[in-house]
Parts: C-alpha cells; structure tokens; sequence
C-alpha cells in the first residue's frame, strides 16, 4: 500500500525557507490473502521522474536507471492482508535514495511474517512524489549555489538532517500507537510491541539514532551504514538492544567502522558485523539486482543472487531472533553457509 502522511507538529525542512508542516510518502508491505484479483505491484509508481533522479544521484545513464520501467515487484498491490499478528520493520533509505531501494529485503520480510514500513525522507531523498503529484527534489546544494562550507557548517547540516531523519521515524511509530487509520487495515494484523528497523548508508545512521533514542524499538539492523554522523555523546551510550550489520570489508581509509566497533563495544546486547568480500557500497540495495551493466557504476564482484541471499538469510535470522522466537541469534552460522562472509562480536 502507498500512504501519505502529514505531521502538523513539524516544519517541511531545516533549510531555504521552505513552508508548511512536514510530509511523508510511505509505502507499506504486508504479509496478505491469497486473492486472485490483486495486481502485482509495480517496482517503480513513477517511472519518468524517478529514472532522471536517480542517475543524477547515482551518476549513472538515465537509460540503465529505465530498466526499471514496467518491472512487477512479487509483491501484491492493496491485496487484503493476512490473519495474524506480524512484527513492524522500518526501512530507512540512504541520502539521496529512495523508500523502494530495498523492496528485495522488504518483500522477503513482507512474505516471512513481517509488516515493512518505509518513509521517503523528503527533502533528503532523490525524489518524493505527494498528494496531487507535487513533486519534491533533494536539497543537497550548498547554499549559494558554489558556496564552499567550513568543516563545521557541514557537520551542523549532517546533524540537522539526522535528526528530521530520526524525528520521521519518532512520528511513524507514534502513528502505530495512536491513529487507528494508518494503514488502514493492515495495523489490525500488526503486533505494536515488536519492532526493529534497518536502514542502508545514512539510512542505518538514521535507525542507529532512532534505535538509542526510542524505546520502543527493539532490534536494529544496519546496510553498509554511515556511522560518523552518530554524535559522540551518542555512540557511548548503551543501545541495549540487539545490533547487527552487513556491509564491506573496509570503508576505505576512513575511521566509518572504528565508531561501528565502539558502539558495538558499548553495548550490553549483542553487536556483530558481518563483512562480505567483493562487495561495494550499493551492492547492499537493488540496485545491482536490475543488470551487471552496474558493475561500471559501483557495484562489487560478488555475484547479484550470493549478496541478495547473504542479507536476506542475515536479516530474517536476526529479527526472528529478536522479535518473534526469542532464540540466540548465532552469527559463526553464516561463515559455514558462504565463504564471503567474516563475522566480528563486540
């Protein structure tokens, strides 16, 4: 299902003078009924805007990005959800991305008991698409156009961009809690006391800070996330809740994993990092699923069906283990399933 959301409490964004409260397009993925009337739902809801924002984003021709268009998800459009009561995911996507960068880890939760929530932050995604077909671009630019920032106006813009990331995800779950007509029916069939999020990039820096300052998320799972924006003060607290990651075997010579270890370290509950060889940054989203043309636009060696299967086995053992069966989660299990994979405890 695709939902719009308004938060009245909140400004659209930090910058350039924009007015109005702040608003979310959200899609929503659900365990649902057998129905043979159901459509497919399809990968991309605006393929023309999309294509051309993304290869703006990425760096990448428009015509690979158009491969997109008329892809049919396995997922179902608006089908009647199923009887039960399933765990909640949030998908949080990385800067200049988009909510749909996952749907092959959201439709594999999605189809093993779990509700798959994922915002576009607007203002910091590629492209947000609201009510009445407004379309929203990114706002990376500078200010003035070439102007160059200090080190510390560019920290102060990465924190005030985390914390609306983080305050999309606080306004979503408050949502859960006290509008019976979110997502419609499908809040009939979800178990509001369980819930984790996972995130790719800037979008796991995003469920990292969500995850420390809401309670009432349980478990969290990051994608080759971006660690350093996570303050300082932050990263030395105790998360006290599960933490797992997947993600590269180094981020080049920066200190991105050196925060990662220290947070794992301060951590009473489990914190593991699973590295994965022959992969690169956006292996760890669709997009090196569509064509092996993305390997000359920065996508790894590892093959698109090994790295698709490493995180979706990954994903689904921890958040069973966190959220529904209570059993240890076991990260020396992946090393034995794939030779690609090297755990790390802290």
């Amino acid at each position: 299902q695709n939902i719009y959301v308004v938060d009245s409490t909140r400004a659209m964004w930090f910058t350039g003078g924009i007015k109005g409260p702040r608003e979310l397009s959200v899609k929503v993925w659900y365990p649902a009924k057998d129905n043979q009337f159901a459509k497919k739902a399809p990968y991309v809801d605006n393929q023309e805007l999309l294509s051309e924002a993304l290869s703006k984003s990425l760096g990448v021709p428009r015509a690979l990005m158009k491969r997109a268009d008329g892809i049919k998800c396995n997922s179902w459009l608006e089908s009647m959800p199923a009887t039960g009561k399933f765990p909640i995911l949030i998908y949080s996507h990385g800067h200049q991305s988009l909510k749909i960068a996952n749907t092959f880890q959201a439709e594999e939760l999605a189809s093993n008991g779990y509700i798959v929530i994922a915002p576009d932050h607007t203002y910091d995604a590629a492209i947000t698409v609201l009510s009445g077909e407004r379309v929203i671009y990114s706002r990376p630019e500078l200010p003035n156009g070439n102007q160059r920032l200090s080190e510390q106006e560019v920290a102060q813009r990465v924190t005030s961009q985390l914390n609306i990331r983080t305050q999309d995800i606080h306004f979503l779950i408050d949502k859960i809690y006290q509008s019976p007509s979110f997502m419609e029916n499908v809040l009939d069939i979800a178990d509001t006391t369980k819930i984790g999020i996972f995130g790719h990039s800037f979008g796991g820096c995003t469920s990292l800070m969500a995850g420390y300052s809401d309670n009432r998320i349980d478990a969290v799972l990051g994608l080759d996330a971006f660690f350093l924006p996570l303050p300082k003060e932050v990263i030395a607290q105790d998360l006290n809740k599960p933490f797992a990651h997947i993600g590269q075997t180094k981020w080049g010579s920066s200190n991105n994993y050196m925060v990662m270890e220290t947070l794992g370290e301060n951590n009473s509950k489990i914190s593991t990092h699973f590295a994965v060889e022959g992969s690169k940054h956006y292996d760890y989203t669709d997009f090196s699923q569509f064509t092996r043309l993305t390997k000359k636009f920065g996508s790894g060696k590892i093959s698109p069906k090994k790295i698709r299967s490493i995180m979706n086995t990954i994903m689904l053992d921890f958040f069973d283990s966190s959220l529904k069966t209570g059993d240890n989660f076991k990260p020396d299990t992946y090393e034995k399933m794939y030779d690609d994979v090297t755990h790390y405890v802290y």
